[in-house]
């Protein structure tokens, strides 16, 4: 394995992170638009918030994500022999982004139910 593979990842999940910031940001406003109407429904603000967690929750393993694999290149430049330990970080590093991306699955299940809900008032 070349030290610039792990590197070459890390473009795409700064996609990952700058769509999920966006949504996040998208979702914070809904939250500030419901909190200050006349009828606050207590349950799907509640709801919101709760994805906002996800989604922060989401936004955390992607960075931790991008770090192992900077790592894992790094140390594979600096100390080519060490390909075990510069390997492992790679796979953790997979292991830890896709569990953002399942987060994020769960997140859009479940935003569909919420915007229903939001959309009986």
């Amino acid at each position: 394995m070349e030290w610039y593979l792990p590197v070459t990842i890390i473009p795409g999940i700064g996609m990952i992170v700058l769509s999920t910031s966006s949504i996040m940001l998208a979702l914070n406003g809904e939250i500030t638009q419901l909190e200050s109407a006349e009828i606050q429904n207590i349950e799907i603000i509640q709801a919101k918030l709760s994805q906002l967690k996800r989604l922060s929750i989401s936004i955390v393993f992607q960075y931790v994500g991008v770090l192992l694999f900077l790592v894992s290149g790094i140390i594979n430049a600096i100390l080519p022999d060490q390909m075990k330990i510069s390997e492992t970080l790679l796979l953790v590093g997979v292991i830890v982004v896709s569990v953002s991306i399942i987060i994020l699955l769960i997140y859009s299940i479940k935003a569909v139910t919420i915007r229903q809900k939001h959309l009986k008032i």
